[in-house]
């Protein structure tokens, strides 16, 4: 899962006193992510003002990629065919969200008539939250089975999965939030449970001091970061962090490294991305407000200068597996692609940009560019005239100023694009031609999906009166010309799926590459259908369940698992195997589907005065019942998690539990909350 790709969507918290309706509107927000939650807090809507525009998010691209162009050739029509109005994709922001998680978890017992509305509007935030635990510590990169920090009477405890658990700090909050029902966020543990980093003191500002604590030495006391501290993110090792003190109505950026502090640079970009630390703790990417432009800068941890990347950058991201950047420079009016490693120069990859995104395997790099190597009006318009003096004097002066405008030395903006994979070696792959939009594809097989568009036939000379006609002419044939959605794989094999109302970004490819999963949109409710397609075009599509939410390939086998039916905070549990769907479980919430195993972990038989279920796994063949009075869980890895068990949702406490994928351990009763990583 790309943590660049999808952790920049805004997250909007949920009241559990209103009405189910609203309760599930906010389920909805399960497909968006939070990036900050799970280590150090999110980014406050004061400090949001000076976000600014960027390269487009996969969703936008993938799911407005076809209004985006039709609405750019109407507007050629509208205005007369001038230049600048030519078909190609729009630059918009990834980075454009500043999450704010607010405290309402302080509410009285509801009367018998509305106290069921709550129960199901804490169980749909079950799913939420579980995807945000997903995305800020899942992905194909997480293989560390993490020490679990939790939260217990304002104090910040720590279990390293052997010893008994201990108390870090007796004083997480002053007057602030930390945690937002079962969920906290502002500690972090190393990928090797050596140490962890955490925020206490935290006030109403979000402000607090951060410390260091060797959590293998018990007795170790902890270290003193600094203080008036708003965000931070550390490496994988823990050996260094990156975090952000406030100063004023500022925010100044600091590295902690070798036991010591640094100050890198002061008034730091405040939103989503605005600074970043290699995972091997190298070095650092951050972004300033320079006049009116944003700028990147690098500095490599233990130098005294940085050193600026680009004037105007919108985009940067780096490989937790190469620790390789990539970042969208602005030349003029287009972007540019540069690969950076510290210590060297940026390398140009691509000029004209209009997309880009770290692919899933976090390792290559999906991008797509305007084509420019034939830039002739000559795309658009083909000159079919042979003999001038055969027509009267007007139809020869149209026919020269067509001419003379098709052989301007200007020639014509790009209209068409190309989409390529980028590995760390600086190899390309093309993927696709005429690409209208493309997103990566959920998965470990680095599949690409998106939409291409034939292009049309020339618009013949002979057949025009004016350069306005023609262009018109072309471009009403562009715009209302057959859609394709296709699947692109690592080699640059294309796949174009029959069904044309697939959604690109929903698509999933089983492990064996011969079948795709996918959704489209119901006509009449305006839910997900879910459909299976064999790649080798040889049958037609299956439409397999209606009202899907979730659904994916069970682990390395085609088996096809999906979440149906749902409505306030529940659903239902469904298989597709063998070409026959199956029903596993109904009435099923809190359903998460794991990337790195064959299994799919849910509730089941939920007391809806408690919101207590029983907590159960499915590995394709059959359902094993884990726990019981199990409130939500936390996955981990390898079918490991922590969860709550026997929670009291008036008093906001549980018992917490550790399962190793055999066997459950109890690790703490009286316990609040469970903290992101």
């Amino acid at each position: 899962m790309d943590d660049q790709r999808k952790e920049e969507q805004e997250y909007e918290s949920i009241a559990v006193d209103k009405d189910v309706n609203q309760v599930e509107n906010n389920v909805d927000e399960q497909g968006k992510t939070v990036e900050n939650m799970g280590t150090d807090g999110g980014f406050s809507e004061e400090f949001a003002e000076n976000v600014s525009n960027s390269v487009e998010t996969p969703e936008d691209s993938v799911n407005n990629s076809v209004d985006t162009d039709r609405e750019v050739v109407q507007n050629f029509v509208e205005k007369g065919a001038d230049k600048d109005d030519t078909v190609e994709e729009t630059v918009d922001n990834v980075d454009n969200t500043a999450l704010d998680v607010e405290n309402q978890a302080n509410f009285r017992k509801k009367d018998n008539g509305v106290w069921w509305k709550v129960i199901l509007g804490v169980l749909a935030f079950v799913g939420v939250i579980g995807y945000c635990w997903f995305a800020t510590g899942g992905g194909l990169w997480k293989t560390a089975d993490l020490a679990i920090a939790y939260l217990k009477d304002n104090g910040l405890y720590v279990y390293d999965l052997k010893n008994d658990p201990y108390m870090v700090n007796d004083s997480v909050t002053k007057g602030g939030v930390s945690n937002y029902y079962y969920s906290a966020w502002g500690a972090n543990v190393s990928e090797d449970n050596g140490d962890i980093y955490y925020m206490a003191g935290v006030n109403a500002d979000s402000i607090g001091d951060l410390y260091y604590k060797d959590i293998e030495n018990k007795n170790a006391k902890p270290i003193l970061i600094g203080e008036k501290v708003y965000h931070f993110i550390r490496s994988a090792d823990g050996n260094e962090c990156a975090y952000l003190v406030k100063n004023g109505d500022k925010m100044d950026l600091y590295v902690f490294a070798n036991g010591q502090s640094q100050k890198i640079d002061d008034d730091i970009l405040l939103q989503n991305g605005a600074y970043e630390l290699s995972d091997d703790g190298s070095y650092l990417l951050y972004k300033k407000n320079i006049g009116e432009k944003i700028a990147l800068f690098s500095r490599i941890i233990g130098e005294k200068e940085s050193v600026k990347l680009a004037d105007s950058s919108v985009l940067s991201f780096i490989s937790k597996k190469t620790n390789i950047a990539y970042y969208l420079g602005q030349k003029e009016d287009s972007y540019q692609l540069f690969q950076f490693s510290p210590g060297k120069q940026p390398q140009l990859i691509a000029e004209q940009v209009t997309y880009a995104e770290l692919m899933p395997n976090n390792q290559d790099v999906l991008y797509c560019a305007m084509r420019t190597e034939d830039a002739s009006f000559s795309q658009l318009i083909e000159d079919d005239i042979t003999d001038l003096s055969s027509y009267d004097e007007k139809r020869q002066a149209q026919i020269k100023e067509i001419r003379e405008k098709m052989n301007g030395k200007e020639g014509m903006d790009p209209i068409f694009q190309d989409c390529y994979l980028l590995n760390a070696g600086g190899n390309k792959i093309k993927l696709g031609e005429t690409v209208i939009s493309a997103v990566s594809l959920q998965g470990k097989g680095s599949y690409v999906g998106g939409f291409y568009m034939q292009a049309p036939e020339p618009v013949k000379l002979s057949k025009v009166t004016s350069f306005d006609e023609a262009m018109y002419t072309y471009y009403a044939a562009l715009m209302y010309g057959q859609r394709e959605v296709f699947i692109a794989d690592k080699t640059g094999k294309n796949y174009l799926l029959q069904d044309k109302k697939a959604v690109p970004n929903t698509i999933q490819v089983s492990p064996d590459g011969k079948t795709a999963a996918y959704f489209v949109q119901d006509e009449n409710t305006g839910g997900n259908v879910l459909m299976v397609e064999a790649l080798d075009g040889k049958s037609a599509p299956v439409q397999v369940q209606k009202s899907v939410e979730q659904m994916t390939f069970l682990g390395d086998s085609n088996t096809l698992v999906y979440y149906y039916n749902y409505n306030g905070g529940m659903g239902s549990l469904g298989m597709y195997k063998d070409g026959t769907p199956q029903d596993i479980e109904k009435n099923a919430v809190g359903v998460y589907f794991p990337e790195d195993k064959g299994e799919v972990y849910y509730m089941a038989n939920t007391d809806t005065k408690t919101g207590n279920s029983a907590l159960m796994k499915f590995d394709g063949k059959g359902k094993t019942e884990i726990d019981r009075d199990v409130f939500v869980f936390q996955y981990k890895e390898n079918g490991k998690f922590a969860y709550l068990k026997n929670y009291d949702i008036t008093t906001g406490i549980g018992d917490l539990y550790y399962y190793n994928g055999k066997t459950s351990r109890m690790v703490d009763s009286g316990v609040t909350a469970i903290y992101i990583y």
